[in-house]
């Protein structure tokens, strides 16, 4: 069959063509160059300057693929660099005390918990509540005029709910709902401080034990010789 537009035959066409693809490489641009000029009108062929325009493109095509593939390389490497580099220092960090953005807890009956918030800016009254896991509320502090000051604000948990009990054994949720002086709500990043008692290497990244908790490599913001 003949297409009336291009006059070139339709029929034995390369892949390239008559395979509906989302992107063509390389190999497909060199495939439809050397296809056009086979199939080309003898009594019209192409101009010099269109081939030379075509042959062009297809130039700062492979080079810019070949770019992308060497970035990709090097970053794959820098990665593993990193990695490597950031898991040889991690056993170095046993023993000492970190800090891990978490909204969670551990209580194991003995321990205080030490946990803090980051208030980015100075707020006008505020509350923070335990919770058990079913979401009952164990305790309800009201902040303090200190304590509602920008920064990092710390807290100690002695295990015990509002009427003096002490808790059971079991994961528990803190929150800060704050109110600036305009009267809008807004609750700030949790961090609990605790010794780094492991470091487990898992498919979804390395995590640090704290507190009995796993809190991801990422989250971490501090980490101290001293608790």
């Amino acid at each position: 069959m003949i297409d009336n537009i291009t006059g070139t035959s339709t029929t034995n066409l390369p892949d390239v063509i008559t395979t509906k693809k989302d992107i063509v490489g390389k190999d497909d641009f060199l495939k439809l160059l050397t296809y056009q000029l086979k199939a080309q009108n003898p009594m019209k062929p192409y101009d010099n300057q269109e081939f030379a325009a075509q042959l062009a493109q297809f130039s700062q095509l492979e080079q810019l693929i070949d770019i992308k593939k060497l970035i990709e390389e090097q970053s794959n490497v820098n990665n593993l660099l990193t990695q490597t580099i950031s898991n040889s220092a991690l056993p170095g960090m046993l023993g000492k005390y970190a800090m891990g953005m978490t909204n969670t807890v551990t209580y194991n009956g003995q321990e205080s918990i030490n946990f803090a918030y980051d208030n980015p800016s100075n707020a006008v009254s505020g509350l923070l509540e335990i919770k058990d896991d079913s979401g009952n509320t164990i305790s309800t502090i009201e902040l303090s005029e200190e304590q509602l000051k920008k920064g990092n604000q710390y807290f100690e948990w002695d295990g015990k709910d509002e009427s003096g009990n002490v808790v059971p054994n079991a994961n528990y949720t803190i929150s800060v709902d704050l109110k600036d002086g305009f009267g809008n709500s807004y609750t700030p990043d949790t961090y609990v401080k605790g010794k780094i008692e492991s470091v487990r290497f898992k498919a979804e990244g390395t995590m640090l034990v704290i507190n009995g908790m796993e809190i991801p490599l990422n989250k971490i913001s501090d980490i101290s010789t001293e608790n």
